[in-house]
């Protein structure tokens, strides 16, 4: 318990510093930081054994900011989708888009695109079905995103601008 202790005092400071970054709000990095003294504490024992403590409380850290930003964001897109006056003209028309362009990608990509983007299977889930690692599923994952975006721009005349889809250009 000692050694957390000491491990607690000497990145304490620095630690709050990079959340309040992260958050820009004290009551989130607070609660964050609370969190991670819980886990820390909860795993006292086998705290002492560890080679590097400060880089175990920042990496507990950062998965806790990870896992509250996902929240946030599911959050968001739950009332998106709750509200059927939000969706916009270029959301309708990249929805009767969508439908023309995944039968042009390769099965692979359409299937992992089907299944964890538009189905909501986790990535994790994807990998034990079809028995695959994380890390291949991730990347399977980017590149069907990619073929799928190139797809978007190319057949369906999608733009883009600094916030993400703006609008479909007009057909010649």
């Amino acid at each position: 318990m000692k050694c957390l202790m000491t491990a607690w005092d000497n990145t304490e400071a620095m630690l709050y510093a990079w959340l309040l970054k992260q958050t820009k709000s004290q009551h989130e990095t607070e609660d964050i930081m609370q969190e991670v003294f819980l886990k820390a504490m909860s795993h006292s024992e086998r705290f002492c054994s560890l080679s590097d403590g400060k880089a175990w409380i920042f990496k507990v850290a950062k998965n806790h900011l990870i896992d509250r930003l996902r929240k946030k964001i599911e959050l968001e897109s739950i009332d998106d989708l709750q509200s059927p006056e939000s969706a916009t003209p270029v959301m309708t028309q990249l929805q009767t888009c969508l439908p023309r362009i995944l039968p042009k990608m390769s099965d692979s990509d359409r299937h992992i695109i089907e299944v964890c983007d538009l189905n909501g299977v986790t990535q994790a889930d994807y990998a034990k079905t079809q028995g695959l690692t994380l890390p291949a599923t991730k990347a399977r994952l980017r590149r069907a995103r990619i073929e799928l975006k190139q797809k978007l721009i190319s057949e369906c005349q999608v733009v883009q601008d600094n916030s993400g889809v703006c609008c479909f250009k007009r057909a010649q």
